[in-house]
């Protein structure tokens, strides 16, 4: 759905929680939990923790709906909620266990891969998701935002509060980086 259709319903939403009607909450649960679950899944790369945060995003956005004015899109709200919420989970995770996380890539439920599994087999998919995993989380999620979930680069830069510039820089870095890992996949076959 393009964002020029959603900008007249969803501010309604957000009007009609204001005004009480806790139907509307229901509404945008169900209209944005599935890329909500999607973008958590490929921040975190751990499956069985996506539901939990989905959670949390959903609940702090039932708790701060009612100052949403709608100056952005509801799904680019619900996008830096669950940004910030990975970056939590992250930072937890990170101190209760100090050894690195290995990304088992037959583990991949609740990741929709119908695109990406046109354009590449499922070995060549693996490497690309862990290769993304790989990197530091500040390129991880430009590159999550922009390619991945399709975020226009100023919605992306709105969400993560950067510049265009700094955007940009993060994007040829981690391209550089994606690029060293899977270099043979960029080489001409003969």
């Amino acid at each position: 759905m393009s964002a020029m259709v959603e900008m007249p319903i969803e501010p309604d939403l957000a009007v009609q929680f204001r005004r009480g009607e806790d139907s509307a909450f229901d509404k945008i649960v169900e209209r944005h939990s599935a890329e909500v679950a999607a973008l958590a899944n490929r921040l975190l790369g751990w499956p069985g923790e996506v539901d939990d945060v989905v959670q949390e995003v959903f609940l702090s956005a039932f708790l701060g709906l009612r100052r949403f004015r709608g100056q952005c899109l509801l799904r680019t709200w619900l996008f830096a909620i669950t940004v910030n919420k990975c970056r939590s989970w992250r930072l937890r995770r990170r101190r209760a266990f100090s050894a690195r996380v290995i990304i088992d890539p037959d583990d991949l439920s609740g990741l929709d891969r119908s695109s990406d599994r046109a354009a590449m087999d499922a070995e060549t998919f693996a490497r690309v998701r862990r290769a993304v995993q790989a990197l530091p989380q500040k390129y991880r999620e430009v590159v999550v935002l922009k390619y991945l979930q399709g975020l226009e680069t100023q919605e992306a830069c709105e969400l993560l509060g950067l510049t265009v510039n700094a955007m940009q820089v993060r994007l040829n870095r981690a391209r550089a980086r994606l690029k060293e890992q899977l270099g043979d996949l960029f080489e001409e076959k003969p």
